[in-house]
Order: C-alpha cells, then structure tokens, then sequence
C-alpha cells in the first residue's frame, strides 16, 4: 500500500464535519442508521473494564460528538479519556453531554489525523481506538502510514481497535476509500502489528484489535 502513495486521489467528503450545521446533523442520524453501533460501544467498555487496570490512559481518533467517549467515562470511572479530533463543532457536541466527574477525566485534542505529525502533542496510551474514522484518511492507501503512526503512541502492553466499514455485499462499494478484511490485516501487518485479530462484526463494520 505504500508503494502507490504518488498516484493517490483523494475521494471528496461530502459532509464538512467542522460546520456546526453539519456535524450535529451527523450526530443527530447515526445511531439511527447504524442502531448496532451500540454493539460496538459495549464491547469497547466490556473489554477496558475486564482487561485493563483502573488508571487506564485512552486515546480516541476522530472522536466526533463523543458517543463512545461518553459512555465509556460514565462505565470505567477510573479511566482517563484523550479525544483527537479535526472538529471543534464535534468537541463542543461531545462536552455537553458530559457530567463535571467525566469532563474532569475527559481532555479534547484539536489536530488532523491527515496532516504530517499529527500525533506530537500526544502521549502514550493503553487504548486506542479509532471507530468508524479510518475512511476519513479520504483514501484507504493512508491507512499505512496512520498505522505506523499510531504504532508510536501505544503504551507497553496497549491495544489498538480498528473499527470501520468495509468491502462487501452488505458493506461498501468504494475500494478506494474502503478496505475489505485482508487488506485491513494487511495494512496493520506491514505497519508492525504482529498480532491482529477480527474480533467483531455486525452488518459489515469490522472490529479488528492490534497490538505491537
């Protein structure tokens, strides 16, 4: 995948997610859509709250207007939640559905995960997630490099889920922006992730978990 990376085109978004008009309409549709989201949700939290230590330090990529950041921090109270995201329209929908105990947990990161060095003025983590975002990169032959990136930011012992949709007769049609399952192990194999697992699926979006 990184060998074409000259000849990429960037497929055109056709919402503009910092538009406040445009991001809580996206908020407001959803979890309407995708009702099985939720399924999702619940996994991330089931997984923190069995696996990892009560201090847990998680990062969110394309964080949007903080449905998992919500429930996560009312569900693992002793967690500590970073959202990175390009929107502060999606930031401000996120911070007003939170309680003062959970924004106190709770720090909101403006940057863009397209841009070169998107990841300096973050930390080391024990969660990563980035849900329903990675088709964000506008062109699934990003996904390397945002991987190899995000590689850097894992903690000893981290994982990192990858959740998105993906090519498929129930799923996308798009095989520049999306990617079907191998080419999601592909892409996480050749950014140094030597164990990578599916460990969920609903309606074609796929949860994969990698870690170094």
């Amino acid at each position: 995948m990184e060998n074409h990376m000259t000849t990429i085109q960037d497929v055109d978004s056709p919402i503009d997610l910092k538009n406040p008009y445009d991001a809580e309409q996206w908020a407001n549709e959803a979890n309407q859509i995708r009702p099985w989201r939720v399924d999702f949700f619940n996994f991330y939290v089931n997984y923190i709250q069995e696996n990892k230590a009560m201090d847990c330090r998680i990062l969110e990529i394309g964080s949007g207007p903080g449905f998992l950041a919500k429930l996560i921090l009312s569900q693992c109270l002793k967690v500590s939640y970073t959202a990175f995201d390009f929107s502060n329209a999606m930031h401000q929908l996120a911070q007003s559905k939170m309680t003062c105990s959970e924004l106190n947990r709770a720090e909101f990161i403006i940057g863009d995960f397209k841009k070169d060095n998107w990841n300096k003025n973050l930390a080391k983590y024990d969660v990563i997630i980035i849900h329903q975002a990675l088709h964000e990169l506008r062109h699934k032959a990003y996904a390397y490099r945002f991987h190899k990136t995000v590689h850097t930011l894992l903690a000893d012992e981290a994982v990192y889920f990858v959740c998105d949709h993906i090519i498929a007769e129930n799923g996308m049609s798009n095989t520049e922006l999306f990617m079907n399952k191998v080419e999601h192990f592909q892409s996480l194999s050749e950014a140094g992730f030597s164990n990578v697992t599916l460990m969920f699926e609903k309606n074609a979006l796929c949860l994969f978990k990698a870690q170094h």
